[in-house]
């Protein structure tokens, strides 16, 4: 067996660092294309991404094109740097005329206090892109702007949101006009009743094949008392339905073209006539 001491070693690599320089045409990472760099900056941390402007001129903006972005507390060291951080982008990205590079998806997570404005402004600006996928923690103390249901390019909207705060949580108060929406999954979300103790949020979303609905509240529209209702799920195209955490509202179906029907981590067909459930598909291929 031969033995390679430390400094030969050293000299080995030495040699190799040498050729490779003297083969080098330059920087090859910078010449691959756009669409190449924004796929391997996926990948990386945002605050790494915009570090990349540092890099040389062919960098300095290309962060801005990013057509994927996530933001989450947990990849910050503070609240305050995660604040400041949304309010830079979103001031640094409207700036661009970044029409050939739309925002095609946003996984946005703040779990704590965050200023109106900052959601907002991000909101606005989102939908403003021609957003398509939309993943969302909303924070206790806010309630997601109402503009964002009405997302004619969103494909799939994922809101969570804090359960701390009955007054200011999210609702839909009216019919979602989400013509696009392909895939929808709600968690926490309030939804308001009409005068008849009824609410049919789904029905204008003529694209919706799947829905998941956890932990859902139905109140008043005027006020911020849970209350006993129906919710009533009506849509042609819907395939899919899940629900979880299921509080023993009524709830009635009427999806013709139902294909799986999940409850509380069961199919809907072992659960039937189960005492106390109030349930009823009404138009369905499961009923």
């Amino acid at each position: 067996m031969r033995i390679i001491t430390r400094s030969q070693s050293r000299k080995k690599i030495g040699r190799y660092n040498q050729n490779e320089s003297e083969g080098d045409d330059g920087d090859r990472l910078s010449d691959l294309p756009d669409s190449i760099l924004l796929h391997i900056m996926s990948f990386m941390m945002i605050h790494d991404v915009i570090k990349t402007c540092i890099l040389s001129t062919r960098w300095k903006n290309l962060w801005k094109s990013m057509p994927n972005i996530k933001l989450h507390t947990a990849d910050f060291r503070n609240h305050c740097v995660f604040s400041e951080f949304i309010s830079g982008i979103v001031s640094c990205r409207d700036g661009r005329g970044d029409g050939d590079h739309p925002l095609i998806s946003l996984d946005f997570s703040r779990h704590g206090y965050l200023q109106n404005y900052i959601l907002t402004d991000l909101m606005r600006y989102v939908v403003s892109k021609d957003i398509q996928h939309l993943k969302i923690y909303v924070p206790y103390n806010l309630g997601l702007p109402s503009f964002v249901f009405s997302c004619s390019s969103l494909l799939s909207l994922d809101l969570s949101v804090s359960s701390y705060d009955l007054k200011r949580r999210t609702r839909i108060s009216k019919p979602l006009e989400l013509p696009s929406l392909v895939s929808l999954r709600l968690e926490s979300v309030a939804i308001s009743v009409d005068e008849n103790c009824q609410a049919e949020p789904f029905s204008k979303c003529v694209k919706l094949k799947t829905l998941s609905i956890k932990n859902f509240l139905m109140i008043s529209p005027d006020s911020d008392i849970d209350r006993s209702g129906t919710l009533v799920i009506s849509n042609a195209k819907l395939a899919n339905l899940t629900i979880k955490e299921y509080k023993r509202y009524k709830i009635l179906v009427s999806t013709p073209n139902l294909r799986s029907f999940t409850l509380d981590g069961s199919p809907f067909q072992q659960l039937r006539g189960k005492k106390g459930m109030a349930i009823e598909l009404q138009s369905s291929s499961l009923a």
